[in-house]
């Protein structure tokens, strides 16, 4: 709640018919005719997320709160930006939101069996009541009927949604707006009993709550050490669970909490300036919630219906983050796809290729697997690759670029040196142009292949994809924008938030570490010579030393290759991380993740938590790396071969 993407003519004439007369309110039972298993396919994809990711549970119902706040349940916080238009989901208080490509993911599945006919909205309002039910918290019959807005600004979020520092009559005002009451109000509140929070969120009533460096006199002191100890000053990545101890378990004890004065935002303890919610809190908190989850599932229905469009009100998209053409040529379906993938080749999507090549996901993951098998070495190379390509220039391919008689490329620059793995580039491309000749850019293959040389047996995330191929690539650039082995965290720090990139991305990518070897003469200052006066780095175990000089790296110049993750460097795990706890990362830059309290925490975090957390956070970052300045649209070109660019 608080803040905390060939049709027949006959089937085009039946869905208009059937919007027509089923389509005028939302019912339960809504799809019974037209799409019968929606609510079972809904439930089992979205069971399937959460058993992978739990943690998934609170985002995913934070997003139908903040999809209804905003021009009512119509999905438009699903629509992506454009390039004339800044979307809902990239305005500020919608930045922490996560969860889109379960949506897709469970849209995909209802499009498999009824192409057409259940909104993106419905599907948000299902998947929010299955992800509470799944969290042992209460189920409700959801009305559905929704159709889906083709609308999505982002300067209409901060003026709808209620921020976690509103005090109790901004809140009522912001409910009442939306024609929800006082009860309402204090039951959806509830919703805080899952979850976690950027300390971002509510640090200022820990360090300067009145702008004079004082705390928040309302929050439980006690509580509030606590919290200082977990975030410090300026702390935009430390996650705090709402609910301490149960924040995995959909219950009342939200309510024992903001009775005890602990609630995290200031929306949390408004609860307790008015008579109304204070009996609520009061009641829910003593006699252990007899009624909350009851209440809760009537507040969520009636949530559900703000602002709905029905009818032939809005459309049924598709695909979530893009808004349908509606201008049928009934006389030229072709026509139809070819302005439906111009539509959107404006940004990267999942199945960008659905229709130009639909066979192109499986051609690139059986070409990569006929390289890795017989060479698994392969895979941190093509990763890195990608990686490399994305922080010069964006990723637009430019790192696969020939060197030209009168300019000297990426490739040949002394970063890139030591990438192996063109020829696995080259071989899918050339795979992919047999059957698909002049549709897929060498950008959209390399972040495919760099997903597919580590899939078996590590993380796996669909790649967004309608990249163009960049028609420039020069040395000079890759020697400056790419970060080196010897960067400190301030360094780091600076070349991540170039390209958009925040502290947790930099800890999750340097996890990438975990596989792939290294020359010496990457670190070997660390073990001879690291201020110039013959000495050792003191940030680097002196055992672990002692060991890569006397096995490994006889000389400074050696070019021996070591292991980055020793014995377990073939496998995508969360060893890494413990190395770098133990001081035994072979780089300054991953030494330098323990300089800074807010990276040694994600690690912290990481090596705590579960394998299945650590590969949903790292595809978080890989989708999220892969989008850097990226050329769409007609921006760029489509090469032929990916060393060279078109003639």
């Amino acid at each position: 709640m608080a803040f905390a993407k060939p049709v027949l003519v006959l089937l085009l004439f039946l869905g208009i018919f059937n919007i027509g007369c089923n389509a005028q309110g939302l019912k339960v039972g809504y799809y019974k005719q037209t799409c019968p298993n929606v609510e079972a396919i809904v439930k089992r994809e979205t069971a399937r997320i959460m058993s992978v990711a739990p943690s998934l549970g609170a985002p995913l119902l934070r997003m139908h709160f903040h999809d209804c706040f905003v021009r009512g349940c119509d999905g438009s916080v699903l629509l992506n930006s454009t390039n004339n238009n800044q979307a809902e989901k990239d305005a500020f208080p919608n930045l922490s939101l996560r969860g889109f490509g379960s949506i897709d993911r469970v849209k995909s599945a209802v499009e498999k069996q009824c192409p057409g006919v259940v909104s993106c909205a419905d599907t948000i309002a299902l998947v929010a009541r299955d992800v509470v039910s799944l969290l042992n918290g209460p189920f409700w019959r959801v009305p559905l009927g929704r159709r889906d807005g083709r609308v999505s600004n982002s300067s209409e979020v901060l003026a709808n949604l209620p921020p976690p520092s509103f005090n109790i009559t901004q809140l009522k005002a912001a409910f009442a707006a939306k024609g929800l009451n006082t009860k309402d109000l204090v039951v959806l509140s509830g919703s805080h009993t899952i979850g976690t929070s950027h300390c971002s969120s509510f640090s200022n009533r820990l360090y300067n709550f009145t702008g004079r460096g004082d705390s928040d006199p309302s929050l439980d002191s006690n509580y509030a050490v606590r919290l200082r100890s977990k975030c410090a000053p300026g702390d935009q990545t430390t996650l705090v669970e709402m609910d301490p101890g149960n924040f995995k378990t959909f219950d009342e004890t939200y309510y024992t909490l903001v009775t005890k004065r602990r609630g995290l935002f200031t929306s949390d303890s408004a609860l307790l300036d008015d008579s109304e919610t204070r009996a609520y809190v009061l009641r829910q908190a003593t006699a252990k919630g007899p009624t909350f989850l009851k209440d809760f599932a009537k507040a969520m229905v009636k949530m559900g219906k703000i602002g709905v469009l029905t009818g032939n009100q809005g459309e049924i998209r598709r695909r979530c983050a893009f808004s349908q053409i509606l201008i049928y040529q009934i006389l030229c379906c072709n026509c139809f796809f070819f302005q439906y993938d111009r539509a959107n080749a404006q940004n990267l999507t999942t199945n960008f290729y659905r229709y130009t090549c639909p066979n192109l996901e499986t051609i690139v993951n059986q070409t990569t697997a006929s390289f890795i098998s017989p060479a698994p070495s392969l895979a941190a190379s093509l990763l890195r690759m990608h990686f490399h390509d994305c922080f010069v220039r964006g990723c637009d391919g430019s790192v696969l670029l020939n060197s030209t008689a009168n300019n000297t490329a990426e490739k040949d620059a002394i970063p890139n040196q030591s990438l192996r793995g063109f020829q696995v580039i080259d071989a899918v491309k050339s795979e992919v142009e047999r059957r698909c000749p002049g549709i897929v850019s060498c950008a959209d293959i390399l972040a495919l292949v760099a997903r597919d040389a580590v899939r078996q047996g590590g993380p796996f995330w669909r790649v967004p994809t309608g990249r163009r191929d960049g028609v420039i690539s020069n040395a000079s650039e890759a020697a400056s924008q790419i970060p080196a082995p010897t960067s400190n965290f301030s360094t780091l720090q600076t070349d991540f938030a170039n390209k958009g990139l925040n502290l947790k991305d930099l800890v999750l990518l340097s996890g990438a570490h975990t596989i792939g070897i290294s020359h010496c003469t990457s670190f070997s200052r660390r073990l001879y010579n690291f201020t110039g006066v013959g000495d050792q780095d003191p940030a680097l175990d002196s055992e672990y030393a002692a060991n890569l000089r006397a096995r490994k790296c006889r000389s400074i110049n050696s070019t021996a290759i070591v292991e980055m993750d020793p014995g377990s460097f073939r496998t995508f795990d969360l060893s890494y991380y413990t190395l770098v706890l133990k001081r035994r990362g072979l780089f300054q830059s991953d030494a330098a993740l323990l300089t800074d309290s807010r990276t040694r925490s994600v690690i912290n975090q990481l090596v705590q938590g579960s394998l299945k957390g650590f590969y949903q956070e790292f595809a978080e970052s890989m989708e999220k790396m892969g989008r850097i300045d990226v050329k769409t649209g007609s921006a760029g070109e489509i090469r032929k071969h990916c060393a060279f660019v078109n003639s």
